[in-house]
């Protein structure tokens, strides 16, 4: 079968300075994947590639079977984009646009464009201008927009950005429910929580590929265990472990510290705190943001 997405050193520069470099990566059909890193890491840039937006520098790739570099048109046939800022027609109603842009992919399926319209919730919003929309329903049409023309490909670059809690739950409804039809879905974001949800990630930091694999494999190749620190006086307590361990951070009045493996420094931190209250020392798993945390910074 073929694979939705495989690069080989795909890179590329602005004015000779890469933003993305020598990246190798499959995406397989019909999964969700998550492109994940910080702001600046790349990741717009790269799926742009795939889109067929930017001609890369360096390497090479395909996207559906299709050459990134040679046959960008039927690439853009098939792949449905939906950008980080939406890219709706605010002077346009929810109807208009999504006409607008099954025009621009050349189909003419009033059924198809009806039924995305429903099953998108958008029927009661059809003839209200997209600049009147709450972000959510913005976030829908665009959404929409991006499936008037039957994509294989969904690409969609941080579509919960600025959303509610209720927004972010329905858009990974649909997102599931598309792979689950088998749509391959590659999915930007750099909310670590957001990236469990997906089948596969690939971390990105500066340009470069860190790792790939399932979310609960990166935590567990990540060696970390966080420890949980509890003791009073808390501000006393956090100033000890934090410069012991600049990575500590506060939760509440509890401090949180990764470290190698459960136990692992429970006498360096009871020495830290020698003097304070110590009501508890626990252990729990890393979250996905300790993992890229961790991964990043054995990169070279």
């Amino acid at each position: 079968m073929t694979k939705a997405v495989t690069v080989e050193g795909l890179g590329k520069s602005f004015n000779g300075v890469p933003v993305v470099n020598n990246v190798t990566l499959e995406v397989h059909p019909g999964e969700v994947f998550g492109l994940v890193g910080p702001n600046g890491a790349g990741k717009t840039t790269f799926i742009r590639m795939l889109c067929g937006l930017f001609s890369p520098s360096r390497g090479a790739g395909t996207v559906l079977g299709f050459d990134i570099a040679r046959e960008q048109p039927r690439i853009r046939e098939r792949v449905g984009y939906m950008s980080q800022g939406f890219g709706l027609y605010l002077e346009l109603t929810v109807e208009e646009n999504l006409r607008f842009y099954a025009d621009v992919y050349g189909t003419r399926d009033s059924r198809y464009l009806a039924a995305v319209r429903h099953r998108l919730e958008l029927d009661s919003v059809a003839h209200t201008l997209a600049a009147h929309l709450p972000t959510g329903l913005r976030q829908r049409t665009a959404l929409g927009a991006a499936l008037v023309h039957q994509p294989e490909l969904i690409v969609l670059d941080e579509p919960t950005s600025g959303v509610d809690p209720v927004a972010r739950a329905e858009m990974w409804g649909f997102i599931r429910e598309l792979a689950g039809e088998g749509v391959t879905a590659l999915v930007t974001t750099h909310v670590m929580a957001e990236a469990e949800r997906c089948d596969r990630l690939g971390l990105l930091a500066d340009g470069e590929l860190i790792a790939v694999g399932k979310p609960e494999e990166l935590i567990e190749h990540s060696g970390l265990t966080i420890a949980r620190i509890t003791a009073s006086p808390w501000k006393e307590a956090f100033t000890r472990l934090k410069n012991q361990w600049p990575e500590a951070t506060l939760h509440g009045r509890s401090v949180h510290i990764p470290v190698a493996g459960e136990g692992a420094e429970e006498d360096d931190l009871r020495t830290t705190l020698h003097g304070l209250e110590i009501r508890s020392i626990t252990w729990q798993r890393p979250t996905m943001e300790d993992a890229f945390i961790a991964l990043a910074s054995r990169t070279p």
